[in-house]
Formats: structure tokens, sequence, C-alpha cells
């Protein structure tokens, strides 16, 4: 079996999960990558060790597997793309100049995402919590950006892994 190694970006696709809990088949890019913001994280695994007044060794251990994410910047500021990644309303009272306004409380976004590395390296995930901030840098040698964490959760399809790599 020959090795595969990944590095760079050909796209991040986002977009809602499938009805039937799977993975969606509607996704598409939210805004180019900013360049060396991208990593897919699979967290340590943890263990809790429950222990007896008579020995020093752990009579049980529960393991937990570690959380997974993935975590890159996009530097499209449009109002279209932040309601996709903040919640929130786009006002298009002035067609010609849309506005982004913030939603009132944190939104609860979840979607499918695909990742397609240089090398051809596939992540499936079939649904993540979104979450995101803003880092709009305001001077001439610097890029504003949107940081967005995906957070992996379990799928609401039966018998569907949480994400594939490929």
């Amino acid at each position: 079996m020959s090795e595969k190694r990944t590095f760079g970006l050909k796209s991040i696709k986002v977009g809602d999960v499938a009805v039937d809990g799977g993975m969606g088949t509607t996704l598409a890019v939210l805004g180019v990558t900013d360049e060396g913001s991208a990593t897919f994280t699979k967290g340590e695994d943890t263990s809790k060790e429950f222990f007896c007044e008579e020995s020093d060794d752990p009579i049980e251990t529960v393991t937990k597997k570690g959380i997974t994410t993935l975590e890159w910047g996009i530097v499209d500021v449009s109002p279209a793309t932040l309601v996709k990644v903040f919640g929130g309303t786009v006002d298009v009272t002035v067609p010609a100049v849309p506005v982004w306004e913030p939603p009132s409380s944190a939104a609860v976004i979840e979607k499918s995402i695909e990742v397609i590395t240089k090398t051809d390296v596939k992540i499936e995930i079939v649904r993540a919590k979104i979450s995101a901030s803003m880092d709009l840098k305001l001077g001439k040698e610097a890029i504003g950006s949107v940081k967005i964490k995906a957070t992996v959760l379990t799928p609401t399809k039966l018998n569907t892994k949480a994400y594939r790599i490929s």
C-alpha cells in the first residue's frame, strides 16, 4: 500500500446536512481560505480512572474519544457569507447595498463539510457545529478574516460515521 500525504487545499465546501441525517450533497465554498489557516485535528482521547481505598491501582478506567475539529479562515466578509457562519439577517432594503445584521443571541448552525486537499485527500464531515469569530484587520498590510471552527458531532443517521478520510 502506498503512502498518502496531505498539504494545501483545493476546497472547503459547506452545506446543509441531508434530510435523513447523513452527509449533505449540496455543498458550496464559503469564500477563499486565508493562507495557512486550515487545520483538521482529532484530539487526544481522555481517560477517567476510578479507585478504591484498598488499592493504589485503578479498579476501572473509562475512555472518551477526543474532540475532532476543522478550523479555517475565509477572507470574504460579504453579508451573504456572514449570515451563513454567524446567523442573523441580511437587510436588502436598499438592494445595491445589502447589510448584515448579527443575531441577538448565538446561532446554532450545523452543516456537512467536505475538504479536498491539493493531493486529493478528501475529508467528509457528516455533521458539525459551526462557530465563527471575526478578526478584521484594518491596516494596509493585513487582511481581515472570518475564523470558522467546526466541531464534529455524532450524525443523526443511524450506522453513519462522524467523518471519513479517503
